[in-house]
C-alpha cells in the first residue's frame, strides 16, 4: 500500500466528529478506497459509538471494517478548527487518521496498519515533523517513510 498525496486532506473543517466521519467517507469514495459512502461513514460511526477513536496530542484514528471498503489504506486530514473528540486527555483532535480494510483483510492487514500509526503517534518528533510540512506531497512522504509496509 503506497500513501500518496490524494490521501491527504489539508484545512478539514467540520462542525462535530459525526460530520467529520461522513467528510472522511466521502473523501475515501474520492480517493477509491470505497463505493459506498453511507455503509462507510455507518462502520465509521458504529466503531466511534462502541469505543472511541480519539487518542491524545490532538489525534484520532476512526477505523472502519466494512464490505464497502474496496481496498485497505488509510485517509490523513489536518482540521483547519479542532474537534470535540473523545480522547485519553480530554484535549479537542486536529489531526486524524481515518483507516479502512475490507473483511477479507480485517485480521492481520487492519492490525499491521493500525500498529505502525499507533507506534508513530507514540513519537513525539513524528507529531512535530507531521504537523510542520505544509504541502500534501511532503505529507505524504513523511508517511511513507515513517509508516510505509
Amino acid at each position: 500500500m503506497k500513501f500518496s498525496a490524494d490521501d491527504v486532506f489539508l484545512d478539514v473543517n467540520e462542525a462535530s466528529v459525526e460530520d467529520f466521519l461522513q467528510y472522511a467517507a466521502k473523501a475515501a469514495y474520492d480517493a477509491g478506497y470505497t463505493n459506498d459512502i453511507e455503509k462507510l461513514d455507518q462502520s465509521f460511526l458504529a466503531r466511534e459509538q462502541e469505543f472511541s477513536t480519539g487518542l491524545e496530542d490532538g489525534f484520532a484514528i476512526p477505523h472502519a471494517k466494512t464490505t464497502a471498503v474496496k481496498k485497505p489504506g488509510f485517509l490523513y486530514f489536518r482540521l483547519s478548527q479542532p474537534l470535540n473528540w473523545k480522547t485519553y486527555d480530554k484535549k479537542p483532535v486536529t489531526d486524524v487518521f481515518a483507516l479502512m480494510v475490507p473483511p477479507e483483510n480485517a485480521g492481520d492487514k487492519h492490525l499491521q496498519m493500525l500498529a505502525n500509526l499507533s507506534t508513530a503517534l507514540l513519537e513525539k518528533d513524528f507529531k512535530e515533523k507531521l504537523r510542520n510540512l505544509s504541502s500534501k506531497e511532503m505529507i505524504a512522504q513523511f508517511i511513507n517513510e515513517k509508516i510505509g509496509e
